[in-house]
C-alpha cells in the first residue's frame, strides 16, 4: 500500500510561437508524454495535477515566463511534489537560473523528473551529470545566438535585407525590399522640403499640416506601430538613412544592398551637406564659454519660439530666454532664467536616466537580454552624473541628443524627451528600436508679470515632484486586450482556440489578452493617464497572474 501521495505537475515550453495555433501542438505532445509517464508511476503514489503550466513562445535563457512563475509559486506553497519535464532544457538553459530553481525545490522538499533523461539528483554524481547537461544546453543556446548573428552580418555584407522595421518608401516581398512608389515620392518630397526650409522643426509642422504620417508597421502579433505624425527624431533618421541610397548598414559599416535606391545621388548629397552645415553651427555653439543648451528647443506659452539673451550688471552676466521679438503679436513676451531652466531640464533628465524601470520599458523585447540592460543602466548612471555636475560643454551634447522640446505653460514646464535619441545616447542601435512617441516630463512653475513681460518663476529642485510619463506600450497592450475581449463577446459560441484559428492569431497570446480585458476600470484609467506604479510595464502586466476580483487586481499590480 502506498504511504504517500506525490502530486505531479507537468511543465512544457516552446521557444517560438510557430505551430502553436495547431489543434495538437508541441506543448500538447510534451504534456501527453509526461502524463503517460505519470500514469505508469501510479503504483509509486504519483497523482497528476490537472492544471497545466505551459510557456509557448518563451526562451529558456531566462525565468521571465508566466507558466514557470506560477509553477515555482505552487512549489513554494507546497502544492507540487514533482515537476515532470520532457527534457531538462525545457525547464531552463541557464546554470544560474537552474541554481535558483533548485534552491526553491530544496526548500519545499520537491524534485523534478526528466522523462527522457535518467539521472538521480539526490547523489553528487547525479547532480554533476545534470550540471553537465545544463552546461551543454547553455552552450548550445549561446552558440546558436552567435551563429545567427554571424549569418545576419554575412547576409548584410551581401546586401540582403534581414528583417526589422521596414523603412518608408519600401515594402517587403519574398523577404526583399521592393519600392513603394507612393511612399518613395513622399521620401523625396520630405528631403526637398527640408532643403527649402532648412529646419527639421519647421519641417515637422509642414508635414503635419499636409497630413503626412509615418509608415504603418503591420505586426503578426502585438499592436501595430507607426501611422503617427512625423517627429524630429524620425525625420533626422529618415534624412540620413543610407538605405535610400541603396545601402545597408551593419555595425557602422555600409554595404551595397539588393534593393533599388529611391533618392537621386544629387538630392542625397545636398541634404547631407545641409545637415552638416547646421551641425557645424552647433559645434561653434559648443565652443562658447557658456552655451545656451536649449537653443531652438524652447517655446513659450503662446507657442512662440524663444531665443537666448543676456544682461551684464556690475561685472556679472545674467542669461535669459526671451520670446523672439519678430514673433510678438501684441501679447506680452515671456522670459525665464536660462540658468534655472537649464538646471531643471538637466535634473529631470538625470532622474529619468537613473530610473531603471523606465529604461527597461524603453528597451521593449531587448530588456530580456541582461547584458543590454546592464549596459544602458551603467551608461545612464554616467550620463546622469555628467548632467548633474558636469560643465556646459559636457551637458550640451547630451541635451542636444535627448531633448526634443521644452514648452513653458502658465502653471508649469513640459519637457519632451526623444525616445530614439535617448536610446542612441545610451548606446542602443537605432535600427533595433524605431522612433516612438516622446516621453513627457513636467514640473510646476509660477507665471508672474514684470512690466511688459511675463516671467516664469521656477521652484528649487528640492520642491519638485518626480515626473510621470505614460507608458505607450502598456496603453497599447490594454487597448489590444480590450479588442480581444470584444472579439470573444462577438462569438461566444466559439472557443478561444477556434477564434485564434479563424483570425490567424496565436492562441496563447489571445488567451492572455482575454484575461487582461477584465482589468478594473480604475486601473485602465490610471494606465491611460500614466499614473501606474513604475514596476508595472507591458511585460509585467502580460506575465501577471490576474485575479478576477478588482480589489485583488489592485493589490497584485501594486495599486494598493
Amino acid at each position: 500500500m502506498v504511504e504517500r501521495v506525490l502530486r505531479c505537475a507537468v511543465y512544457t515550453r516552446k521557444s517560438t510561437e510557430d505551430g502553436l495555433e495547431q489543434e495538437f501542438n508541441s506543448l500538447d505532445a510534451q504534456y501527453a508524454a509526461c502524463a503517460t509517464y505519470a500514469l505508469s508511476q501510479q503504483h509509486e503514489g504519483w497523482v497528476l495535477n490537472p492544471e497545466r503550466y505551459d510557456d509557448g513562445g518563451f526562451s529558456g535563457g531566462n525565468m521571465q515566463r508566466p507558466g514557470l512563475k506560477r509553477l515555482m509559486a505552487d512549489v513554494a506553497a507546497g502544492k507540487v511534489d514533482i515537476i515532470l519535464l520532457y527534457k531538462i532544457d525545457r525547464l531552463t538553459r541557464s546554470l544560474a537560473d537552474f541554481a535558483k530553481i533548485v534552491e526553491v525545490l530544496d526548500k519545499a522538499g520537491a524534485s523534478f523528473v526528466s522523462i527522457t533523461q535518467s539521472f538521480n539528483t539526490t547523489t553528487s554524481m547525479g547532480r554533476l551529470t545534470l550540471n553537465m547537461l545544463l552546461s551543454f544546453a547553455q552552450f548550445e543556446r549561446e552558440v546558436t545566438g552567435e551563429r545567427i548573428r554571424d549569418k545576419i552580418a554575412a547576409s548584410k555584407r551581401r546586401g540582403m535585407w534581414m528583417g526589422g522595421t521596414v523603412p518608408l518608401g519600401y515594402d517587403v516581398d519574398d523577404r526583399k525590399l521592393v519600392v513603394n512608389e507612393t511612399d518613395a515620392e513622399l521620401v523625396r518630397h520630405i528631403m526637398l522640403r527640408y532643403l527649402a526650409l532648412g529646419s527639421v522643426a519647421e519641417l515637422v509642422d509642414v508635414l503635419a499640416r499636409e497630413g503626412h504620417r509615418t509608415k504603418l508597421q503591420i505586426r503578426a502579433s502585438g499592436p501595430h506601430r507607426g501611422g503617427c505624425a512625423f517627429r524630429r527624431g524620425t525625420l533626422y533618421h529618415l534624412l540620413s538613412n543610407q538605405i535610400y541610397r541603396g545601402k545597408l548598414v551593419h555595425k557602422g559599416e555600409y554595404f551595397d544592398g539588393e534593393h533599388e535606391p529611391i533618392v537621386p545621388k544629387e538630392l542625397w548629397e545636398d541634404v547631407q551637406c545641409a545637415i552638416a552645415e547646421r551641425t557645424q553651427g552647433h559645434s561653434r555653439r559648443l565652443k562658447a564659454k557658456h552655451p545656451s543648451l536649449l537653443v531652438g528647443k524652447i517655446v513659450d506659452g503662446e507657442g512662440r519660439a524663444m531665443c537666448p539673451n543676456h544682461a551684464t550688471k556690475p561685472g556679472v552676466r545674467y542669461r535669459y530666454y526671451n520670446t523672439r521679438a519678430d514673433l510678438l503679436d501684441g501679447t506680452p513676451a515671456w522670459r525665464v532664467s536660462a540658468h534655472d531652466l537649464e538646471q531643471l531640464v538637466c535634473t529631470r533628465i538625470a532622474e529619468l536616466l537613473v530610473d531603471q524601470h523606465a529604461l527597461c520599458a524603453l528597451l521593449g523585447e531587448s530588456a530580456e537580454d541582461a547584458q543590454v540592460v546592464q549596459k544602458i543602466i551603467a551608461a545612464g548612471d554616467v550620463m546622469a552624473a555628467q548632467l548633474r555636475s558636469g560643465s556646459h560643454l559636457t551637458r550640451a551634447p547630451i541635451v542636444e541628443a535627448i531633448v526634443e522640446m521644452v514648452l513653458l505653460r502658465d502653471g508649469g514646464i513640459d519637457i519632451a524627451v526623444s525616445t530614439q535619441g535617448l536610446l542612441s545616447a545610451l548606446g542602443v542601435e537605432a535600427d533595433d528600436h524605431p522612433a516612438g512617441p516622446p516621453l513627457h516630463l513636467s514640473c510646476p512653475a509660477t507665471k508672474v508679470r514684470r512690466g511688459h513681460q511675463l516671467r516664469l518663476v521656477i521652484p528649487a529642485p528640492a520642491a519638485l515632484e518626480l515626473p510621470t510619463s505614460r507608458d505607450e506600450k502598456l496603453v497599447a497592450l490594454v487597448a489590444e486586450a480590450h479588442a480581444a475581449g470584444e472579439l470573444l463577446k462577438a462569438t461566444p459560441e466559439q472557443s478561444i482556440a477556434e477564434i485564434a484559428k479563424r483570425e490567424g492569431r496565436c492562441r496563447t497570446r489571445l488567451t492572455q489578452l482575454v484575461t487582461l480585458s477584465c482589468l478594473a476600470p480604475d486601473i485602465v484609467t490610471a494606465i491611460v493617464q500614466g499614473r501606474q506604479p513604475p514596476s508595472l510595464t507591458a511585460r509585467a502586466l502580460l506575465g501577471a497572474e490576474l485575479p478576477l476580483a478588482w480589489r485583488d487586481q489592485r493589490t497584485v499590480l501594486g495599486f494598493s
